[in-house]
């Protein structure tokens, strides 16, 4: 699996040469910890938007290929929290809310591991209100690119290509009764992300 994992991450990092990578915010990112959301489809890349600065764990699931992922991002110098809202739910949230405590941002996909596809789950919503840490929407936006058919139209990035990932401004949740309200302003957040026409091509 190390081995696989290895080749992974070389073979991402020889493939980001061939693109253009750009990272923007709405908002100066604090250094304390905080609770990172974007798509299940965009995270091929995303560990190059990342500050090497901040420590940050990632939620992946346990089954094997989580594992393989789980094992490919930390040669980007990223953590993991294994679990899933599939596999082992309450012990990954007991351990992120940890994490955030003891000074680890987390990085969640609220749609993964299996989907609905852009439908978020409601975890990370409850994870910021206990954590009493914002939640920072990450979108990415592809102008050339690839998505394989897989459940969550995974994206890969053409050669040549421009992405950009959007640290959009944070979402804060006060009280239980806004959940609902914060998951869909979420989703309707993360759901700028996606494939677009390069500015030279046609519409």
């Amino acid at each position: 699996m190390k081995i696989k994992a290895l080749i992974l991450y070389t073979l991402i990092q020889l493939y980001s040469n061939l693109c253009t990578i750009e990272v923007k915010y709405e908002e100066t990112v604090p250094d304390e910890p905080v609770i990172f959301a974007f798509w299940h489809e965009i995270i091929l890349f995303l560990p190059f938007a990342h500050s090497k600065k901040r420590k940050l764990k990632i939620l992946i699931s346990t089954h094997r290929d989580g594992l393989l992922a789980s094992h490919t991002i930390k040669y980007f110098g990223l953590g993991t929290v294994g679990g899933s809202s599939n596999r082992n739910p309450e012990k990954a949230f007991r351990e992120m809310l940890k994490e955030l405590k003891s000074g680890v941002s987390i990085g969640i996909t609220p749609d993964g591991p299996k989907g609905p596809r852009r439908v978020a789950k409601r975890g990370v919503v409850e994870l910021a209100y206990l954590s009493k840490r914002p939640i920072y929407p990450v979108v990415g936006k592809y102008y050339g690119c690839f998505t394989l058919n897989s459940w969550d139209r995974f994206i890969i990035p053409k050669p040549l290509s421009k992405m950009e990932f959007i640290y959009k401004k944070p979402i804060y949740v006060n009280n239980k009764s806004e959940f609902d309200k914060k998951t869909k302003i979420l989703e309707e957040v993360l759901n700028e992300s996606g494939c677009f026409k390069k500015a030279t091509e046609k519409a």
